[in-house]
């Protein structure tokens, strides 16, 4: 029973600690960012992560994926942001994978052998790396039903 109270309280003071950690690097973090716009630098999470070592008393900093997990902090830098908000425009002027009627690349069955293999490699490199990911998985996918029906002619083939 005892042991179950200590538990409950070294529970509930680690949950203080993090909550005072949490406190400490959106504070640290908000520091950052205004001193970085004071100084009229860019405003990204490397640039950041260096500030707050500079500004932390213990030399410690934060790192960018702690900016990243902290709901306010990156909710403050996405607004403070000129980088972070170029890169949304980028990627909401890039058409999605299935959309894009551009890159007529989806029908396995219509590639041609003797096609501009630069033009292709330009194709691809347009392409995210989700959509590079979903790009592979449908030729493999593409590539394992053709075995299988192969399979299945070959099987025919020999019982026949």
């Amino acid at each position: 029973m005892s042991q179950d109270l200590s538990i409950e309280n070294h529970k509930s003071g680690l949950e203080r600690d993090y909550e005072k950690r949490r406190v400490n690097s959106f504070e640290l973090g908000k520091n950052a960012i205004d001193s970085l716009l004071a100084v009229g630098k860019e405003v990204t999470l490397h640039n950041i992560s260096k500030k707050t070592k500079e500004l932390d008393e213990q030399g410690k900093g934060i790192h960018f994926n702690t900016i990243r997990n902290h709901e306010d902090l990156y909710a403050y830098y996405k607004e403070k942001s000129k980088s972070y908000k170029r890169k949304q425009k980028e990627l909401e002027k890039h058409l999605p994978y299935r959309e894009n009627e551009k890159h007529t690349f989806h029908e396995f069955e219509r590639l041609r052998p003797d096609r501009n293999l630069k033009n292709v490699y330009k194709q691809y490199m347009r392409l995210t790396k989700a959509e590079l990911a979903t790009r592979l998985i449908e030729a493999e996918q593409y590539i394992a039903e053709g075995n299988q029906e192969y399979l299945k002619k070959l099987f025919e083939a020999y019982e026949g």
